[in-house]
């Protein structure tokens, strides 16, 4: 696979096994724990990645600009950087606006019943199983997306083109999450 195309769809080399193991794992059903979800008890998505300065907080803002209750986090953020600037012009490629964004660390987030955690990355999900308690729940954004990718590569360092890809899956999966809950809060099955 020539490396330009890499790039652009994978962020970068290393990142072609993490997205053909967990696509693979999410088509033979064992992340089902991530997509079994009770669309009916969601009232707020909580974006989480590691930094909070380019995938979560975009996000964010895409979720709320659908009418969606939404919050962002990063489990190493330092809850004082602003966003990525690549984030942020790519961002306003896409309509939104990262430029008053300030990063938000773990210990920021209080969970709400009600909350469903959406996370970039397995190892974020696996990460975020301490945050579970009845009424939270925990999925993984990119499962949502079209195509599924499980595995959202963090663009921090990589091309711009695949800032562009990444999200683009962001997008679509924030899209089909308010598609379902929009769904279940019509009684209508997804």
């Amino acid at each position: 696979m020539p490396l330009r195309r890499i790039q652009r769809f994978y962020g970068r080399k290393a990142g072609v096994p993490p997205y053909v193991l967990y696509k693979t794992l999410l088509r033979l059903r064992l992340l089902r724990r991530y997509t079994d979800i009770d669309w009916r008890r969601v009232e707020r998505l909580v974006f989480v990645c590691s930094g909070n300065i380019c995938r979560s907080p975009y996000a964010e803002l895409k979720a709320r600009s659908l009418g969606r209750a939404a919050t962002s986090f990063g489990l190493a953020a330092d809850g004082r950087s602003p966003a990525h600037a690549v984030a942020s012009r790519i961002a306003v490629r896409h309509g939104l606006d990262l430029s008053t964004h300030r990063c938000r660390a773990s210990s920021a987030w209080e969970p709400r019943s009600g909350d469903l955690l959406a996370a970039m990355e397995p190892s974020h999900a696996a990460a975020l199983q301490r945050y579970l308690h009845p009424g939270v729940q925990l999925t993984l954004l990119g499962a949502w997306s079209k195509p599924t990718r499980p595995y959202i590569q963090d663009p921090h360092g990589l091309s711009e083109e695949y800032f562009e890809t990444c999200f683009d899956c962001i997008d679509s999966g924030v899209t089909e999450l308010d598609r379902l809950l929009t769904a279940a809060k019509a009684g209508v099955a997804g």
